[in-house]
C-alpha cells in the first residue's frame, strides 16, 4: 500500500510511481469531506471519479454525444452504483453512441478529474492493490502520458478570470497570435453570458476555458462588460450528485448561476445567503413542509419554485406550494430551460 499526504507530494507524482509499478488498483484521494478515485491496471488508466465533481454522463452531454434526457434515463437505470463507466457502457448497449465515441468521453473524464484534483494541495492519498477497475471502452485502458500531458495543458498558465465576469471583444484578434482554442472561445463572446456559461458551451475543462479567457483580456482582445445584466442566481436542491451536475450544465448554458446543496436542510442556509431567482428541487426529497415553509417567509413567498419529479406522488397530491410548478423526470433540457424564460423573463444567453 501507498499512502501519504498532498502537502508532501503532488497528486501527478503519486500517479507516476504507481502507474511505474504496473499494479492494479485504486488510488483514493480525501479532502475536505471529498472524495476522489483513480483506477489504474498494469500501468494503465481506466476510469476515474470524484464526489461533487465532473460526472461522465455531464461530458457526454458536453460533447453533444447524449442530451440531458437521455442521461437522465441512464442515470435512473444505473441506481447508486459508483462505476462511471457503467452509463457509458449503458448508452452504447442503447446504440445512442458507439464505443469510439465513449472512449473519447472517459478520456475527457480522466483529463477533468485528474485534472481537478491535482490543484488540490492538502488531503489524504492512499493506493490499495486487487481493486479491479471499472469496465472500459478499451482493452487496455488509456495511455497514462497522453492523459497526464493534456492534464497539464488543461492546467497550463497561472492567469484566470473571474468565474462569473461577463466580457465583450474591444480588439482585433487578428493582430495578434492566437490558439484553435481560442477563436473558439472567442466565438461564443456575446457580452451578456458569463465566463462560466461560455465554458459549459465549449469542449474544454473549465479552467482551460478561464486561462484562454484570462489569456484574450491580456491581449486586449476581450474587456470586462461593464453595464452586463448579472446572472439568475438558481438554487438546485437535489440529492444525486450527478444529477445535480446535470442541471448545473443545463442551467449555466442557459446563463444562470446555480448554487447546489443535496439536501433541505442545507437549502434553508443557502436560501438565506442566496437570495436566489428561482429554486429547482428533487420531489423525492418531499419538500412540501419547506415550502410552506418558504412561502411564509417575505423574502420567499414569490419565489418561483420548480420541483422535479418522475411522478406527483403523495406529498404533491395533498396539495403544494401557490407559485410552484412540477416538471417530471426525464426532463429535456428546452422544458427545463422553457420553465426558466416563463418565470424569469430576463434570463437566457
Amino acid at each position: 500500500m501507498i499512502e501519504g499526504s498532498l502537502r508532501d507530494v503532488a497528486l501527478v507524482d503519486v500517479l507516476q510511481v504507481v502507474l511505474a509499478g504496473r499494479k492494479d488498483g485504486v488510488l483514493r484521494v480525501e479532502r475536505a469531506g471529498r472524495q476522489a478515485r483513480v483506477w489504474l491496471s498494469d500501468g494503465r488508466l481506466w476510469a476515474a471519479s470524484v464526489d461533487g465533481g465532473v460526472h461522465l454522463g455531464e461530458v457526454l452531454v458536453r460533447l453533444d454525444l447524449l442530451d440531458v434526457d437521455e442521461v437522465q434515463v441512464l442515470l435512473a437505470e444505473q441506481g447508486a452504483t459508483d462505476d462511471h463507466t457503467a452509463l457509458g457502457a449503458a448508452a452504447v448497449a442503447r446504440g445512442w453512441i458507439d464505443g469510439d465515441q465513449l472512449a473519447e468521453a472517459v478520456e475527457r473524464h480522466l483529463v477533468e478529474v485528474i485534472g481537478e484534483v491535482a490543484g488540490w494541495r492538502d488531503g489524504r492519498f492512499r493506493f490499495a492493490e486487487g481493486d479491479p477497475p471499472p469496465g472500459a471502452p478499451t482493452e487496455s485502458g488509456f495511455d497514462p502520458m497522453r492523459v497526464l500531458m493534456q492534464v497539464d495543458h488543461a492546467r497550463s498558465g497561472a492567469a484566470s478570470v473571474e468565474p462569473y465576469a461577463v466580457l465583450r471583444r474591444v480588439g482585433d484578434p487578428t493582430a495578434v497570435p492566437l490558439e484553435p482554442e481560442a477563436w473558439e472561445v472567442l466565438g461564443l463572446i456575446d457580452g451578456r453570458r458569463s465566463a462560466r456559461a461560455l465554458a459549459a458551451e465549449v469542449d474544454l475543462a473549465e479552467g482551460r476555458t478561464f486561462g484562454l479567457l484570462a489569456e484574450l483580456v491580456a491581449a486586449g482582445v476581450l474587456a470586462l462588460a461593464p453595464d452586463a445584466a448579472p446572472a439568475h442566481p438558481v438554487l438546485v436542491v437535489v440529492g444525486d450528485d450527478a444529477e445535480r451536475r446535470l442541471l448545473r450544465l443545463a442551467l449555466l448554458r442557459h446563463g444562470m448561476r446555480p448554487h447546489l446543496v443535496a439536501d433541505l436542510e442545507a437549502a434553508a442556509a443557502a436560501f438565506e445567503a442566496l437570495r436566489p431567482s428561482a429554486v429547482i428541487v428533487d420531489a423525492g426529497l418531499a419538500p412540501r413542509a419547506w415550502l410552506r415553509t418558504l412561502r411564509r417567509r417575505a423574502e420567499g413567498s414569490h419565489v418561483p419554485v420548480l420541483v422535479l419529479g418522475t411522478e406527483r406522488g403523495p406529498w404533491w397530491a395533498r396539495g403544494h406550494a401557490p407559485g410552484t410548478d412540477r416538471l417530471a423526470r426525464p426532463y429535456r433540457e428546452v422544458d427545463l430551460q422553457g420553465w426558466l424564460d416563463q418565470r424569469l423573463p430576463r434570463a437566457g444567453p
